[in-house]
């Protein structure tokens, strides 16, 4: 495995602060946002403000988050391992509690199958800083594959970042190697929420505060009033009801996690949903998923399989027929993983 020096870890776009456009960013006003515009979301333990320029949180990320300025969602598993160890310590979200020399090998299962982009490995001294095996299992594979030339960057004396993207969705990852010994924490990558405070439209918009951008704010409406966080159309007979985000820039996009309306009314106008990524010429989707029914979801996981080919300009839902004849789009948050 290739690490990469520090004047080379820029270049990892996957894990680079500049990709991120923190590296110019300017101070945020706003709060629970940073950086160029505000256009970055705080993701801080304690829901604790960041740092308004670059993300930075001084008590650590929330544990559903990572990497640089706590941007990237950290993809939830279970883990095993041959000797069958007690491996608590891999999953506490604590990066001082560590293997006890007994575990040379673990793999993870995803709870959610996905493309695997990188990961991050924190050890509990320098020495364990490298000498890592990545591999891996696709979703329509009995057999593992080795990450092709993995490229890996040093964090700081013992974190390690590796990328290894894939063009399959994986259900497994594997870290082997002697210096799994050493191991602390194992973060697998899910994605950066890249449609956060991107621009939204939707067909019509039902009274006051339910606009379109209340589904792109961040929020999923899991507490509170729904006219606070969520979107909502007008009810539409015997027509598409729809809802629309247009990326500022084309993204390449690994998953979709949508919020449903919270609480006893309404779950149901979701039901059968259409979702559509469109490129960003031409009026074709280059992906098209539609809900298959049954009881209606609090949170709907769409993972396309095979991934998406193409980078996605925009994403648009379409409602057509609901339980109570009415088309009704309400959406109280949607996360586009990229």
């Amino acid at each position: 495995m290739n690490v990469a020096s520090k004047s080379e870890i820029g270049i990892l776009i996957l894990i680079s602060l500049c990709f991120l456009d923190i590296c110019r960013a300017q101070q945020c006003n706003e709060g629970g946002r940073f950086g160029d515009g505000c256009k970055f979301q705080c993701h801080c333990a304690g829901n604790t403000a960041c740092d308004p320029s670059n993300g930075d949180c001084s008590n650590g990320c929330d544990p559903k988050w990572f990497g640089p300025a706590c941007q990237y969602d950290v993809s939830e598993f279970t883990v095993t391992d041959e000797s069958e160890s007690d491996l608590s310590w891999l999953t506490d979200n604590n990066d001082t509690t560590c293997n006890n020399g007994n575990v040379q090998s673990i793999t993870a299962r995803l709870n959610t199958p996905h493309p695997l982009t990188w990961v991050r490995v924190v050890v509990k001294d320098t020495a364990y800083l490298n000498q890592f095996q990545l591999s891996y299992l696709s979703d329509d594979s009995q057999n593992s594959t080795h990450c092709v030339n993995p490229r890996s960057a040093r964090v700081d004396d013992v974190t390690l970042d590796i990328s290894c993207p894939t063009l399959v969705v994986v259900s497994h990852v594997t870290l082997s190697g002697a210096n799994v010994l050493g191991l602390c924490s194992f973060y697998i990558s899910g994605g950066r929420n890249v449609v956060f405070e991107e621009t939204a439209q939707q067909s019509t918009t039902f009274d006051t505060n339910w606009y379109a951008y209340k589904a792109v704010d961040g929020n999923p409406g899991l507490e509170g009033s729904s006219r606070d966080t969520c979107s909502h159309t007008k009810p539409n007979q015997g027509g598409l009801a729809w809802w629309k985000v247009t990326f500022s820039n084309s993204v390449v996009i690994n998953g979709f996690v949508i919020y449903n309306r919270n609480g006893q009314c309404c779950s149901h106008r979701l039901v059968n949903f259409t979702l559509q990524a469109f490129p960003s010429s031409g009026t074709n989707p280059v992906y098209s998923y539609t809900d298959q029914g049954g009881p209606a979801q609090l949170v709907y996981t769409v993972v396309p399989s095979p991934p998406i080919g193409l980078p996605v300009k925009s994403v648009r839902f379409d409602v057509s027929r609901n339980n109570d004849k009415q088309n009704i789009m309400t959406l109280c948050e949607v996360y586009v993983f990229g």
